[in-house]
């Protein structure tokens, strides 16, 4: 299965490590990931921007990040991929609504969702997906409707290195692609290791 964020996946997984008290007692401490840090910041602030809406969250992987949000009207997860689906499908289906599906082009009518999130996804797909995509956001949200869109670029080279991220944006870059169809609402960005991932929440013109 391509590269997908889950709790088992030991990249994502905290650890405990010995701490001494005096030097002498040692006791278990929990210690954090930088990585599930990162993942929950990102769908953190989508739970703050759902309740009672009609949300998308694409690409959805495994469902992990999707049955995190909570309050939404409707909240459906969508993957290209086959397995993916029906494995959020069996872990998380009794929460929400998984359908397998392509950002090129999104099997949902148009002016139907209130919010797309879209958390590190678009730099799985080539840039002229990646700019279907955001045309495609702007077709299936309503009027006032919104994107909250992740992304990470390398800090020290033109590319991470990532076999699965087709193109990384460097966040002038991505602010380029959506100022297109979106205002730009708020902007963060989180250093993990050598990686700045960018978030944008929009709201479309």
């Amino acid at each position: 299965m391509a590269e997908r964020a889950h709790p088992d996946e030991p990249g994502f997984r905290r650890q405990f490590h010995l701490c001494w008290v005096a030097g002498v007692i040692p006791f278990p401490v929990l210690k954090s990931n930088p990585y599930r840090d990162a993942f929950l910041w990102r769908y953190r602030y989508v739970q703050g921007h759902c309740r009672g809406k009609d949300v998308v969250d694409i690409p959805c992987g495994m469902g992990w990040g999707t049955a995190m949000l909570s309050g939404c009207k409707s909240l459906l997860g969508v993957d290209i991929a086959a397995d993916a689906i029906a494995e959020a499908q069996r872990r998380y289906g009794s929460h929400c609504t998984f359908r397998k599906g392509d950002m090129a082009r999104l099997d949902l009518p148009d002016a139907s969702v209130d919010l797309v999130s879209c958390l590190e996804g678009i730099e799985h797909v080539p840039a002229d997906i990646g700019e279907s995509f955001i045309a495609e956001c702007s077709r299936v949200l309503r009027d006032g409707g919104e994107l909250i869109v992740s992304s990470p670029h390398c800090n020290d080279a033109p590319h991470s290195g990532n076999p699965y991220h087709f193109k990384e944006y460097q966040p002038g870059e991505l602010r380029a692609l959506i100022s297109r169809r979106f205002s730009v609402l708020h902007e963060d960005m989180r250093i993990v290791d050598n990686l700045t991932v960018t978030m944008f929440h929009l709201r479309r013109k």
